[in-house]
């Protein structure tokens, strides 16, 4: 049996397509022709079950062979094989004849995955070799092995074959530029990151000639480098055992064997559900500073075992990609663009139920571990907080579990604080009912006093808690946005007002300001003569432990500050410079508050520049702006002040 021919496609530029485009990496090669190895396997075993064929006593495998001297890297399994007749249907014509008219329509869409679903998978391996050769052998004993080999694709050749053990070998004989960038190393690499979890054990072999290291003639022939007998995957990850059969231990070490080098996580989520979708998978808390180490490659999507692709935000919401793990889903519709994802119902509630999940397990560990619970919202935080912003059903589902760290280093629930807000209406109800029908009430607001630096504005933090308030810890960047967020969610009843922002902590009592006018305004004079037209002042009580002088902020204002500092780290320009434009604005200054309780004016007397400037430089030290030249003089004087003694400053 010989014949020749030309595979039937309609334009000679399809090679150059699936080389160039329909690859987003030149590795995937590897995956699909692995894959149709799987494939061929399972449809045999299929027919042993059904009768069909005989089973074969050898264990199912797929073999992986580097032939350094020849320079080919063939895949051989013992799945089903193939005859003449099926080489020809399959191999020589495309399954999908409108292919270059699919192509042009979705040109565009960079992630489109139809290689594997039109009939393309064999012809991947053009992508790295100039001549490809298949030796196939059918199950059915009636059928002839067969030998089949095309030079670039198009031309081929199709024999008879000597080949007795059933199954299928493709072979790839490596263009010039594969041989160089596909070494064992590279090679390997390859099959544990797509095949990782292949649902046949697949061997490795590298075959090299070893004449160059060696003296010995018999020697210089072809070495088989084998390891133990073991395969480089995993056919039955932890995800395909049922929850209540897994050890704890099982889970930390699949973790490990999923990231190597990371810290134990957490706590993990297992998701296993038959309907009504299938959906298999874990999902891992890490134990580890996410703001500094990189999203990519967190959580692996695959597909019936085989690896698809990482953090696919149309399957797995982006929030989640601060976790790590895996899933698995057969029913996903792979072979279509990523903007059908977005729109298909199916995956949407595919994804809701991972959030679902997710939530439901977090839930759980503050009501079965509510102590290391509050340990480890450390690396929790970030996760929650984000979540909550980006998925309302998420925020719904976890805001009772949201933590705020005071300085003391004890935890509130959110949830607390939203419900001490609602006693405070309640109590307020009566006062409320007696006020005029005419008059609006005037909604009860629950200040949360903060700070966003541990062990910082410790004058103000030290004023807060002699009036039994809690200062908490807002010292993430995206504190700034949740805050807001949690200000816009409670209706205005929850308001983050960092210590030094409002001067409602002054220790007030209302006492008439005993200073003239003119004492106000030669004072307001010298502060400008010092820091120009910086501030804003004000007079007022604000009792004898606190400061002579304190500067407050408008909490608005700062935060658009912090914003501003956060957008001119991501150099958005267009953004930064309406930023600025705002800052202009004179009703932004930053409030002096002269503290009338402490002798720092006298009627009647001209105040001490020396003195005036020294207390503005501390009032900006407990507020933590002084920094640079104006810190280093501040020191230098409080010395001088040490060695000088208080009575000199009279």
């Amino acid at each position: 049996m010989k014949k020749q021919g030309k595979i039937s496609v309609t334009a000679e530029n399809i090679f150059p397509i699936i080389r160039q485009w329909l690859y987003s990496s030149q590795d995937i090669f590897l995956r699909e022709i692995i894959s149709n190895a799987a494939d061929a396997i399972t449809k045999r075993q299929h027919l042993e079950n059904i009768g069909e064929i005989e089973k074969i006593e050898d264990e199912s495998e797929i073999i992986v062979t580097l032939n350094k001297k020849n320079h080919t890297l063939t895949v051989s399994d013992n799945g089903i094989g193939m005859s003449a007749e099926e080489v020809d249907k399959y191999i020589n014509q495309l399954a999908y004849s409108g292919l270059v008219d699919f192509v042009e329509k979705y040109k565009e869409e960079n992630d489109a995955q139809i290689i594997g679903h039109f009939g393309l998978g064999f012809y991947s391996s053009f992508m790295i070799a100039d001549k490809v050769e298949i030796d196939s052998k059918s199950c059915f004993k009636d059928k002839e092995a067969v030998h089949w080999q095309s030079q670039e694709g198009i031309d081929f050749e199709m024999q008879s074959s000597e080949k007795e053990k059933i199954g299928t070998d493709i072979i790839m004989n490596l263009t010039e530029d594969a041989i160089k960038d596909y070494d064992e190393y590279k090679i390997k690499s390859i099959i544990q990151k797509y095949c990782q979890f292949m649902t046949y054990p697949i061997y490795f072999t590298v075959v090299s000639d070893e004449s160059e290291n060696t003296e010995n003639e018999e020697a210089s022939t072809t070495e088989v480098k084998e390891e133990e007998r073991k395969p480089i995957n995993n056919p039955n990850p932890l995800w395909n055992k049922k929850p209540n059969d897994v050890k704890d231990e099982e889970y930390i070490e699949f973790y490990h064997e999923l990231f190597p080098g990371m810290d134990e996580p957490l706590f993990w989520v297992h998701l296993n559900l038959d309907y009504p979708f299938r959906l298999k998978g874990i999902l891992y808390f890490p134990r580890t500073d996410i703001r500094y180490e990189s999203l990519e490659g967190r959580i692996k999507v695959y597909y019936n075992q085989v690896f698809v692709a990482d953090n696919i935000p149309e399957i797995i919401p982006e929030f989640l990609f601060l976790l790590k793990g895996c899933i698995d889903c057969p029913d996903l519709p792979l072979n279509v663009s990523r903007s059908f994802l977005q729109d298909d119902q199916y995956v949407k509630k595919l994804s809701g139920h991972i959030v679902k999940k997710v939530a439901d397990r977090l839930i759980k560990v503050t009501k079965d571990q509510p102590e290391e619970y509050e340990q480890w919202w450390k690396y929790l935080q970030l996760f929650i907080k984000y979540g909550m912003m980006k998925d309302p059903k998420f925020s719904e589902r976890v805001s009772d579990i949201a933590l705020l760290e005071n300085t003391d280093h004890e935890f509130t629930r959110l949830k607390d604080l939203k419900n001490k807000n609602d006693e405070n209406v309640e109590n307020n109800k009566d006062n409320t009912e007696k006020a005029s029908s005419d008059e609006p009430s005037e909604p009860q607001v629950e200040k949360i006093y903060y700070i966003n630096e541990e062990n910082s504005l410790s004058p103000y933090v030290a004023m807060a808690q002699k009036q039994n308030h809690q200062v908490y810890l807002m010292t993430e960047d995206i504190d700034v946005q949740w805050m807001s967020f949690i200000e816009y969610e409670s209706q205005g009843k929850l308001k983050f007002v960092r210590v030094d922002a409002e001067s409602d902590l002054d220790n007030s009592n209302d006492k008439e300001v005993e200073i003239s006018q003119e004492t106000q305004d030669k004072f307001i004079e010298q502060i400008k003569n010092i820091n120009k037209d910086q501030y804003q002042v004000k007079f007022q009580h604000s009792g004898k432990d606190a400061l002579p002088l304190m500067i407050r902020e408008n909490e608005e204002y700062r935060r658009m500050k912090d914003l501003l500092a956060q957008i001119e780290k991501s150099g958005d320009e267009k953004t930064l410079e309406s930023f600025k434009t705002m800052f202009a604005q004179d009703e932004n200054k930053q409030t002096l508050i002269v503290n009338l309780d402490q002798p720092i004016l006298k009627e009647g007397t001209e105040q001490d520049p020396t003195l005036i400037k020294y207390l503005l430089q501390l009032a900006k030290l407990g507020q933590g702006d002084l920094k640079g030249s104006e810190f280093i003089e501040f020191l230098e004087e409080s010395a001088s002040y040490a060695f000088k003694g208080t009575d000199s400053r009279e």
